[in-house]
């Protein structure tokens, strides 16, 4: 076969080969040869008749040219036979520059054509199966690859890989959420300076590049560090990085590998218990012990990754083990790669870790669960995350919240412990949240509405007390929000409808609820039962009103007094003065009461003056008129906002009803029956004049009234 690619003797070229080459490169070779062929057979033919012309002989001549004709048809058979096989070559060679490997060139005769596609052939399928392996190794590359990433991606670190130059060639998914880099591939190709952008958590200042652990490690170090902080958007995010070195072959640095997490929840956990310690001095030295010792634990984790990560298969079948050493197995990782999670783990983990990887494996998202277990030094919890990764297999990422439980625990003793204390407190205490959901309540708000303090929680007032009007939620939820917006406590009186139906009053303070950082996110209301005080109060109210009436009340009509009719035309009197409105005065008094009197007896007396007040209050009609009794047989009435025209009318309503009553009076000289002079004086108050001169007026008109032959009114303008 080496024979077909030797390279043959060059031929040496005349001097018309260059010019001719390029006169007939535009033609194909078959129109070339054929060209040819026609050349020869014209200049055959064209010799062959001269020769007949000067020999004389036409048929050897015909004889000939048959001869040549022959020789051409010939001829061209064998240029044809020729080209067929090449045109067979180019078309193979034009297929496989296009990637079809499949068109292979017939091998018809063992000449040297033959040979010649039998060689193309076999080389186009050496060819094609060294593609074939190519392409199938790069599938398994990028598959590789992509399984890497996904298993970096599902570890709650930020892992960054940095070359010898500086340059980021590689960030999981974590690190791109905590670096801002969410929006670029995970190779941005950025420099150190531009990807990790810290800042020193004591002053706030930007962190020098080169005192980076990052920097560090590129200078062949291992770095860490927990003072630093990154601020993604408009936060701050304190972290703790731990970065290793990677040498090539000749000891130089090659990559720098930084993993680093947020910490913010340690940073938290650590202000908790700070501000617990004024209260809780007795286990000050425990807890600093034990928070210094998870100090150490989580610097030696962090030397690595923090967590016990196991990858298994969908079977349960351990297939790779990675550990720092901060969480402890259950069995060493030689001891657990290759067997299925019940030859490891006790029967009841293996069946629940099995149940939580079948279903991250069949929703394909991540699963979080919780577990305790005994150990020779105690109860541990753990926390393990499943998360799916590549083709039937999950990663489980565990890591020990033994010493988060016990302060969860820890704070649950000592949120009970207050809920005792505000239980034994007599008057209601409940916190609200902006939104007016119970967030905590004491026993005697809870025994108010017949529940139990925990059925408030979550719930507003009007979800278990159906007594409470909507007008009243609308209210309260208006004092919260004031409350909340100016941080000033509220106090009042509220009357209360418990679940019952039976109202109670109470004294409320609501006061703004601030959380651990000072924000206020609700209110916290304190009521004081004072339905005995306020019962006490009613009646106190009721019996003043009685005795404010029994003092302003005319004993035998009961119908207002000299006392009241005193004040209430002075009350009236200064508010015309500065509405500058008509104020009139009627009095009047019994026509000849006095022998009226002496002959029917004082009895009789009395019985009229109660008869002439019932009827003269049914013609004094409005509320803001007072009829009053000013002495003996006199009587007066203050008629505000009243012109003497309207007192005209009211006067002789009073006339017309007392003479309704038709009470005999056998000692009248003007009638029959009881009847009344009547005087009225109407003013325009002005500040120089007093109420006095009113009253003067009025009676000079009852006097006028009396003079003139009584039973009539008499009026006077003042």
């Amino acid at each position: 076969m080496l024979h077909l690619i030797l390279p043959l003797k060059p031929v040496p070229k005349p001097p018309f080969y260059e010019p001719l080459s390029g006169l007939l490169r535009p033609f194909s070779l078959r129109t070339v040869l054929a060209a040819v062929f026609v050349l020869q057979i014209a200049s055959a033919a064209g010799l062959l008749g001269l020769l007949t012309f000067y020999l004389g002989s036409w048929q050897i001549g015909l004889l000939s040219l048959g001869a040549i004709a022959t020789s051409a048809v010939i001829g061209l058979a064998v240029v044809n036979r020729i080209l067929q096989p090449i045109a067979q070559l180019q078309r193979a060679l034009q297929a496989a520059a296009r990637g079809d490997w499949r068109t292979p060139v017939p091998v018809d005769n063992p000449d040297e054509l033959g040979q010649l596609a039998l060689a193309f052939n076999r080389m186009a399928a050496r060819l094609h199966d060294s593609f074939t392996e190519l392409e199938h190794l790069n599938h398994e590359m990028q598959h590789s690859e992509r399984r890497w990433r996904h298993f970096l991606d599902g570890i709650p670190l930020g892992i960054a890989v940095y070359d010898r130059s500086g340059q980021m060639v590689f960030a999981s998914e974590q690190a791109r959420i905590l670096l801002c880099l969410e929006d670029m591939p995970s190779v941005p190709s950025l420099s150190l300076e531009e990807t990790f952008i810290a800042y020193r958590t004591s002053t706030g200042d930007r962190y020098p590049t080169e005192t980076l652990p990052i920097a560090q490690a590129l200078r062949g170090a291992a770095g860490w560090a927990d003072d630093l902080e990154l601020r993604p958007g408009n936060r701050s995010i304190p972290i703790e990085i731990v970065t290793t070195p990677i040498f090539d072959q000749a000891g130089q640095v090659e990559y720098a590998i930084a993993a680093f997490q947020d910490i913010t929840t340690r940073k938290q956990a650590q202000t908790v218990l700070a501000n617990y310690s004024q209260t809780l001095e007795h286990q000050v030295a425990d807890r600093t012990a034990a928070l210094r010792q998870a100090e150490a634990t989580q610097r030696i984790i962090l030397a690595a990754i923090p967590d016990l990560l196991v990858r298994f298969s969908g079977e349960g079948v351990c297939l790779d083990v990675m550990n720092a050493g901060a969480v402890e197995p259950i069995a060493a990782p030689k001891d657990q790669i290759g067997k299925a999670i019940g030859e490891v783990l006790p029967p009841q983990m293996a069946a629940e870790r099995m149940h939580y990887i079948r279903l991250a494996l069949q929703t394909g998202q991540t699963q979080v669960y919780e577990y305790k277990f005994q150990l020779p030094t105690g109860v541990r919890y753990e926390e393990a995350r499943i998360v799916p990764s590549g083709s039937n297999q999950v990663l489980a990422i565990v890591r020990d919240i033994t010493e988060r439980k016990r302060a969860e625990a820890e704070i649950a003793s000592q949120r009970q412990f207050l809920q005792n204390v505000i239980d034994s407190i007599p008057s209601i205490i409940v916190v609200k949240d902006r939104d007016d959901r119970v967030k905590m309540a004491n026993r005697a708000s809870a025994t108010l509405h017949g529940i139990t303090p925990q059925d408030m929680v979550g719930k507003r007032d009007h979800e278990f007390n159906a007594n409470i009007s909507a007008f009243e939620v609308a209210r309260q939820r208006h004092i919260h929000q004031q409350v909340i917006a100016t941080r000033t406590p509220y106090q009042g009186e509220q009357e209360i409808i418990d679940r019952a139906g039976v109202r109670r009053w109470y004294q409320v303070v609501i006061s703004p609820f601030r959380a651990a950082n000072g924000v206020v996110n609700g209110v916290i209301t304190n009521c004081i039962d004072i339905t005995d005080r306020k019962s006490m109060e009613t009646a106190l109210t009721d019996a003043n009103k009685t005795l404010e009436q029994l003092a302003t009340l005319d004993g035998l009509t009961h119908i207002s007094n000299r006392r009241r009719f005193d004040d209430y035309l002075e009350q009236e009197w200064q508010r015309m003065v500065r509405e500058q409105q008509p104020l009139s005065l009627i009095m009047f008094d019994v026509d000849y009461f006095k022998p009226y009197n002496d002959s029917l007896g004082h009895q009789q007396g009395d019985e009229a003056l109660i008869a002439i007040a019932a009827a003269a209050t049914q013609a004094v009609k409005r509320a803001a008129d007072l009829l009053a009794r000013y002495g003996g047989e006199e009587f007066a009435v203050v008629l505000p906002n009243t012109r003497r025209t309207g007192a005209e009318i009211v006067a002789q309503a009073i006339k017309d009803e007392i003479a309704a009553l038709a009470l005999p009076h056998p000692e009248s000289s003007v009638s029959d029956y009881l009847t009344v002079s009547i005087g009225i004086a109407s003013v325009v108050p002005t500040a120089d004049q007093s109420p006095d001169d009113l009253i003067a007026a009025a009676d000079s008109a009852l006097y006028q009234a009396k003079r003139r032959g009584r039973d009539r009114y008499w009026i006077r303008l003042i």
